[in-house]
């Protein structure tokens, strides 16, 4: 009979370890589009930072956002309110690169040139915003190259 009551308290304490006890805020699923004066961006990311929490990631790929990822691949946002930054570039093969003997390049080295306004490139200055809600989430962020409105 003891035998029985260990293995019973051992399986229930395996199980709620198992489904209680994740650090992982509640995720949910979010797409959607990102655009430069009404046009797609073509390329770049997108950073959706809530205050606690682990940002979550995405990638802009002809104006959709694509591989939301917080914690593993493609698992979306954490749920709550969330403080977004953008980032987009020109490719880098049109940096400037040093020449040898040079000690200092002249332009920036391997990183293309912004191809949209620097404040969009932090939370704390784009005024975007985005509340991501339990279940699918369709975001649109509007850009302009005369910077936050």
């Amino acid at each position: 009979m003891t035998v029985t009551r260990i293995r019973t308290a051992a399986v229930l304490a395996a199980c709620a370890l198992v489904v209680g006890c994740s650090d992982r805020p509640r995720m949910a699923t979010v797409k959607g589009t990102v655009t430069l004066d009404g046009a797609p961006l073509v390329a770049g990311t997108v950073t959706f930072e809530s205050p606690g929490l682990r940002p979550a990631t995405a990638k802009i790929v002809r104006g959709e956002l694509t591989e939301v990822s917080t914690f593993e691949p493609n698992d979306g946002a954490p749920v709550g309110s969330h403080r977004v930054a953008v980032a987009a570039s020109e490719d880098a093969a049109s940096a400037v690169v040093a020449d040898p003997g040079q000690a200092t390049p002249k332009g920036s080295y391997m990183v293309g040139k912004s191809i949209i306004p620097r404040a969009y490139n932090d939370p704390a200055t784009s005024k975007l915003t985005v509340e991501v809600t339990p279940g699918e989430n369709v975001v649109e962020l509007k850009l302009f190259s005369t910077g936050p409105k």
